[in-house]
């Protein structure tokens, strides 16, 4: 993934979940949240925090955004700090990525999926927590209350839906991460089909004829 195509990412997951997401009867996930996930476990801690404090800035400040202005910013670069760490293991390499951007070889095992479903649901909960804690909303306002597709139901149970979207697909950037992983690593551990130089023998050099050396002669 280039520089540009993540920073189209981190821009426009804001305005998807305000323009379709937020509106949507059945509730649904927190598309910033799972964007900043989703960097961290293929681009590491360092990148993922980057990503997160941009994003998160770009969510304080889309519009009906009304909170206190870093607050998600906050949250989401803890949340890619987090999850870049818990994804890494011993193994990883760094290499140079297109447009001078670097990267790091994507993570093996279940622990991808893991830190990126932990991680995404983390994000959701730290969100209503710094949101109560700023004084920004009472904890029922925080929550959301539930959506328009269920209405009677209880006023957590928009938190509830927001969490188990959220949580479930960021396993499934877990895993698909994973899955980019072994792909990259099969393809780079391929048998070469490149004929093998062979260096020609060269010439031996002609020999030259030793010069006797003449002694006195004995008479």
């Amino acid at each position: 993934m280039s520089a540009v195509a993540v920073v189209l990412m981190v821009l426009l997951a804001p305005l998807v979940q305000v323009l379709v997401v937020n509106r949507s009867p059945w509730g649904g996930p927190d598309l910033v949240a799972l964007a900043v996930v989703w960097l961290a476990v293929t681009r590491g801690p360092v990148r993922g925090c980057v990503a997160g404090l941009a994003a998160g800035l770009a969510a304080d400040v889309t519009p009906p955004a009304d909170g206190t202005v870093g607050r998600t910013a906050l949250v989401l670069s803890l949340t890619g700090l987090l999850v870049g760490r818990w994804a890494a293991h011993p193994g990883r390499s760094r290499e140079a990525g297109p447009a001078g951007w670097p990267r790091e070889a994507g993570p093996a095992g279940v622990r991808p999926v893991v830190a990126a479903a932990s991680g995404a649901a983390l994000a959701s909960v730290l969100q209503a927590v710094a949101t109560v804690a700023l004084g920004d909303a009472p904890l029922r306002s925080a929550l959301g209350g539930p959506p328009s597709g269920f209405e009677g139901a209880p006023w957590w149970s928009g938190a509830a839906l927001t969490l188990a979207w959220t949580a479930a697909l960021g396993a499934a950037a877990g895993l698909l991460a994973r899955r980019r992983s072994a792909g990259k690593g099969r393809s780079e551990t391929a048998p070469s089909q490149v004929t093998p130089f062979r260096a020609e023998p060269r010439p031996a050099a002609p020999s030259r004829p030793e010069s006797r050396r003449m002694g006195p002669r004995r008479v």
